[in-house]
């Protein structure tokens, strides 16, 4: 077999494969059709209820037949989701007809019944006599309902039973003893135990202990806590609140710089390269409204402090010990004390 041959059975393969894909899109655009066609017809019976709940009519029977039909043919995901609308409302409209559904209103006539069965079993009058009517053919027809022979069934409980006489017991009156009673403790103005602001309590103490230095000091210097981690993290989160209030400023300053301090703030400076970069704090005078008119814009920082870089911290500063104090944990509140 040539190359030349190799690719036009190729290109024949293509264009086969190309018509299967135009006549699967052709057949799911007509069964998009068929059930767009079917839910607006059952929609319809939601306008023709009083037609719709008659026990003659079966529109909703004939509607459930080609919507089976049609999902015979059903590959793709579309065509599903129509099939599932259109079996929702049909089984809506089929529980309201069943709701609607009435024994010996006209659906079943006796007298019809009793003549069909003897027109079926031969009966018919010649002269006034009364032909044999052919029992067995009925029975025929009977047996493919009643050939399961009824199984035994067993009766639960005694034949007789004896009737058991109710008790009534009449329960004893509950007396309280009024010695083992207690009245209710009263409160009185001692026996309330003032709780202080720990909050402002600590922001208030950093602010005092910044305004002991002439000069900005360390960041990490100043919050970290070489005892306890977890009072290192409650130090930050006290300044920050200075931070924001606009009474603390963090900046960066290159501790190299023989002019560091001196610049204007409003100054952009560029660091110099390998410039020795640390987050310094200083005490700085609130920006008033007139400030924040003027353009001036709060910027907000996310401090991310892990153990280990805490560790790390104290190792490179040399911390030894914290410049705000260790907080001592407070004591319980005294036994029938309340916090006030």
């Amino acid at each position: 077999m040539t190359s030349q041959q190799i690719s036009e059975d190729v290109e024949m393969d293509e264009e086969e494969m190309l018509q299967e894909r135009e006549k699967e899109k052709v057949e799911k655009r007509r069964i998009r059709q068929e059930y767009r066609r079917l839910i607006t017809d059952t929609e319809g019976m939601l306008f023709n209820r009083k037609e719709l709940m008659e026990p003659t009519n079966s529109g909703l029977s004939g509607t459930v037949d080609e919507a089976d039909r049609l999902y015979k043919n059903v590959s793709g995901t579309h065509e599903a989701t129509l099939d599932a609308k259109l079996l929702v409302l049909s089984a809506d409209l089929g529980m309201q007809k069943a709701k609607h559904l009435r024994m010996g209103q006209g659906g079943f006539d006796e007298t019809e019944f009793i003549t069909r069965v003897v027109s079926t079993m031969g009966g018919h009058e010649i002269d006034n006599d009364q032909v044999g009517l052919d029992w067995s053919k009925i029975g025929r027809m009977a047996v493919k309902w009643t050939r399961r022979v009824p199984s035994m069934d067993f009766m639960l409980g005694p034949m007789s039973v004896e009737h058991k006489s109710r008790t009534i017991t009449q329960r004893a009156r509950i007396v309280r003893d009024p010695k083992a009673m207690r009245k209710p403790q009263e409160l009185r103005e001692e026996d309330i135990a003032r709780q202080e602001n720990e909050t402002t309590k600590n922001v208030l103490q950093i602010h005092d202990i910044l305004e002991q230095f002439t000069e900005s000091v360390n960041l990490f210097e100043l919050v970290i806590n070489p005892e306890s981690f977890g009072q290192t993290i409650e130090n930050i989160f006290y300044l920050s609140f200075l931070v924001r209030d606009g009474k603390v400023s963090i900046q960066e300053e290159d501790m190299d710089d023989p002019n560091r301090g001196q610049y204007d703030d409003e100054e952009e400076r560029e660091p110099r390269e390998g410039a020795n970069m640390q987050p310094m704090v200083q005490l700085t005078e609130a920006p008033t409204a007139e400030d924040y008119a003027g353009g001036l814009l709060k910027k907000q920082m996310v401090m991310e402090l892990d153990m280990a870089t805490w560790r790390q911290l104290i190792e490179v500063y040399n911390i030894k010990k914290s410049m705000i104090p260790t907080r001592i944990a407070k004591e319980k509140v005294e036994k029938g004390k309340w916090y006030g």
